[in-house]
């Protein structure tokens, strides 16, 4: 990353090959207080939305997993396991951590870089702590760190909205606009096209 690069708000995202990491999506994590599991609850159909654009124009997904008990997981029953609802896919890039930043002896740099990407997007738990030092780590990487705007969980929404406004964040709009994920689409839309436009007779043929 050069200092052209700082000049730009965006970090040239819509140019920019992403990774989608989503960070300590764990139950030792999201059952700590009724409010963190309301929060995530909010969130977890947004961020599968989101997972699945990714896996659909071919981009990588990495899940980081906290190895170790957590500030307050004592009591938590399977507190390692993935939260209820996240929907996970035998493609994705499974990462085990055991310190606050993601990238911090966890082989997280290598697999973002080994998919050819030179940016993350990230998402998951807890928005001011290990989402937040993941965040500031990317740039020591030689990556470009994105927040998924509403991706992310903490027990406070005024929380999360102070951490989005220091931080760099992208929609999915914005990532539907990248030009890693349009070619995809029009691929879709062409085999779309090509299916509707078959005759009956070639459609029905067994």
């Amino acid at each position: 990353m050069d200092d052209s690069e700082l000049s730009d708000p965006s970090n040239r995202f819509s140019e920019r090959k992403v990774a989608l990491v989503l960070i300590d999506l764990q139950n030792k994590f999201a059952k700590t207080s009724e409010e963190m599991e309301t929060a995530l609850g909010k969130r977890i159909g947004f961020i599968n939305e989101v997972s699945a654009e990714f896996r659909r124009s071919g981009n990588p997904v990495i899940a980081v997993f906290y190895d170790g008990e957590a500030y307050c997981s004592a009591g938590i029953e399977d507190p390692d396991a993935a939260v209820e609802g996240l929907a996970l896919e035998k493609s994705d890039i499974i990462v085990h951590k055991t310190h606050m930043n993601s990238f911090r002896d966890s082989g997280l740099e290598e697999a973002v870089k080994a998919a050819g990407c030179s940016g993350v997007v990230l998402a998951g738990m807890i928005t001011h702590c290990c989402v937040l030092a993941t965040y500031y780590a990317a740039y020591d990487h030689g990556l470009v760190p994105y927040i998924l705007e509403g991706g992310t969980a903490a027990e406070s929404e005024e929380i999360i909205s102070k951490v989005e406004s220091i931080a760099k964040t992208v929609d999915l709009d914005e990532i539907k606009g990248n030009v890693h994920f349009r070619g995809s689409r029009r691929r879709d839309f062409l085999f779309y096209l090509s299916r509707k436009s078959r005759p009956p007779s070639l459609t029905m043929r067994r």
